[in-house]
């Protein structure tokens, strides 16, 4: 109803229009009144091409607001669908929360004399287990602890004209701690492996000579040589550190003619001492 009064106003407006156009001296009646016709027909023409796509387009914007509608009643139903099934799972998590909670709570409560039992059970054997580490420490320190390895010997008189490679033998034994030394031959046998640390005191006549070595095994370890020039009758020392196995053995011996002097205020010795293990 609305459209068809648009249009009726639409068209007196274009006839009031062609109405009041003013005649052309030059023209005829009947050649104005022909223009004023086909203006109306292109007019009615156009109008109707208007009339025809408002009414498209009335449809669309119909079709539109249906589809919208749909819309609308889809949305609001899956709306529906999620609150139902948001209230599900909370019904459902607060029955699950709600069981847990109940069954650690018996859990707990039944499992409470065992952890008390377990916990005495720990207790129990970590004292046991300091006990044993306390034994463990103590022979460990037992077993870190040196050895004494120790022994010194002398000659109990002077030697002369000793000839070369020949072992000296100090029969004299003033300290023998683990009874390595053999005063019958000079030779000391390790009876423990280590560092050991040898030391030689040699006293020569005056004039004289001496020629000494340290062995190991038959190696030498040290030497020395001293000639009585003077006078005086000299004493010099020689030392030599060396690692022993268990079982090796240690002495002097004489690497040319020596003569060796000793008395009571001058000693040739020979001793020893394990230093390290």
């Amino acid at each position: 109803m609305e459209l068809q009064k648009t249009l009726c106003l639409l068209l007196n407006v274009i006839v009031f229009t062609c109405a009041r156009e003013p005649s052309s001296p030059i023209c005829s009646r009947y050649d104005y009144e022909e223009r004023l016709l086909e203006r109306v027909l292109r007019n009615e023409l156009a109008l109707e091409t208007t009339l025809n796509e408002i009414l498209k387009t009335n449809g669309k914007v119909g079709d539109a607001l249906k589809d919208l509608e749909d819309g609308k009643a889809k949305v609001e139903s899956t709306l529906a669908v999620i609150e139902q099934k948001q209230l599900d799972m909370e019904s459902k998590l607060s029955d699950f929360i709600n069981n847990a909670s109940n069954n650690m709570n018996s859990t707990l409560a039944s499992n409470v004399d065992e952890v008390v039992k377990a916990a005495s059970d720990i207790k129990a054997n970590a004292t046991v287990t300091v006990q044993q580490l306390v034994k463990q420490v103590q022979i460990l320190k037992d077993q870190l602890k040196v050895p004494t390895i120790y022994f010194r010997a002398r000659l109990s008189a002077s030697i002369t004209d000793l000839p070369s490679g020949k072992d000296l033998v100090f029969p004299t034994v003033e300290v023998n701690e683990g009874e390595g030394y053999d005063p019958s031959n000079g030779i000391f046998t390790a009876s423990i492996p280590g560092m050991y640390l040898f030391s030689v005191q040699y006293c020569a006549y005056s004039q004289k000579y001496v020629y000494l070595e340290i062995v190991n095994q038959g190696k030498t370890l040290q030497r020395s040589s001293n000639s009585g020039r003077s006078e005086d009758w000299p004493c010099m020392t020689m030392q030599a550190s060396t690692v022993v196995a268990k079982g090796h053995q240690v002495w002097v011996r004489t690497t040319s003619t020596s003569t060796l002097y000793d008395s009571s205020v001058r000693y040739t010795s020979f001793s020893g001492t394990l230093i390290h293990v």
